[in-house]
């Protein structure tokens, strides 16, 4: 930690609170598209937590769990160590209502959904770019990395998820994990640091950075329980790693799968049409139990969708459009009706 930390076009001293710009791209009629970043300096040593939001553009609930974290609870002049809150950190995304940038239909991730962009290319295309002053301003100064994203539906689970395959962060993360308290969705994929793409969490993970995927619910809203949930398990972990003083608090107002949990994949549809469901997200699910049914504009069933392994659903996302969910209860053929999970053991 530095007595002066600067993100951005903002210098911040030891006990401050500031605001600034990350400076990102410019449009044809050369509009600035910029980056928006908070920066607390807190008055004692400690890490530097980085809570970034709204990687995908209609994610939003994890803007008001910065906001409420930096303005309203965290005081500076107490806190050990610092932190870098990027509310949108896709704007391209965020200003046009969409997942991906709409430029170039880019995650600006570098992973998962669009084409794979690495985070070194400060000459590379719109979305790269974003990427590269990210890494350079914020993803590079911090220790520990809360990655906030949502699921669509209000009735999808609350969760976190941690790959473990890597030796230098495996600890942190389930200290982190466990800290978060929600249902914890856990991968020991290996780590290899010479041919993982350079994208921002696998930059992160090469220092030995942790970087926690956290999935809140209803993203397209800011509603309860997900911002209380997210509050509560940020401060969490500011807690187990000294930034701040206080108790841990438990999660509770929504259901949590404890322990251990595998994901499945995705269950997608063989037919397209309108769809019901018959499973909560969270409820134990015996294998080839039926979960939802497709059917047509007539009213006629034309596939009933059962679940593959006894388990759970964490969400249904409810079709792919431009990568995401379709926000109508409606599938194409191939499209995600549900994410399953099952259950590997009670303790951490």
């Amino acid at each position: 930690m530095q007595d002066n930390i600067k993100v951005g076009n903002i210098n911040v001293g030891r006990g401050e609170l500031k605001k600034g710009l990350i400076k990102g791209i410019e449009l044809i009629d050369n509009t600035s598209i910029n980056i928006p970043v908070l920066v607390m300096n807190g008055a004692y040593n400690g890490p530097t937590l980085l809570m970034v939001s709204t990687q995908h553009g209609i994610e939003i609930q994890g803007i008001e769990v910065i906001q409420k974290i930096m303005r309203e609870i965290v005081d500076p002049k107490k806190l050990h160590g610092a932190i870098i809150g990027v509310p949108v950190e896709n704007p391209l995304a965020f200003n046009h209502h969409q997942y991906l940038s709409w430029i170039d239909n880019l995650d600006v991730g570098g992973g998962g959904s669009g084409s794979l962009i690495t985070v070194n290319r400060p000459n590379g295309n719109t979305t790269e770019r974003l990427a590269y002053v990210l890494q350079e301003e914020a993803w590079s100064k911090a220790d520990l990395v809360a990655n906030i994203h949502c699921n669509t539906r209000p009735d999808s689970l609350i969760y976190q998820m941690i790959n473990v395959g890597n030796p230098k962060t495996k600890d942190n993360l389930l200290k982190m994990a466990k800290a978060f308290d929600v249902t914890t969705i856990v991968s020991d994929a290996p780590f290899d640091e010479n041919t993982a793409p350079p994208t921002l969490g696998n930059l992160a993970a090469k220092r030995g950075v942790p970087v926690i995927l956290l999935e809140l619910s209803d993203g397209r809203w800011i509603s309860e329980p997900s911002t209380s949930a997210g509050v509560r398990g940020i401060l969490n972990i500011m807690k187990v790693f000294k930034m701040i003083d206080g108790v841990i608090e438990s999660q509770s107002g929504f259901p949590i799968v404890p322990g251990l949990n595998r994901s499945h994949g995705v269950i997608r549809a063989n037919r397209g049409g309108l769809i019901r469901f018959f499973k909560k997200p969270g409820e134990l699910i015996k294998e080839g139990e039926i979960i939802a049914e497709i059917y047509d504009l007539y009213g006629d069933i034309l596939e009933k969708v059962k679940m593959p392994v006894e388990g759970y659903v964490w969400a249904y996302p409810c079709g792919t459009s431009l990568g995401t969910s379709g926000s109508l209860q409606a599938v194409e053929v191939g499209a995600n009706v549900a994410y399953a999970f099952t259950h590997e053991k009670d303790t951490y």
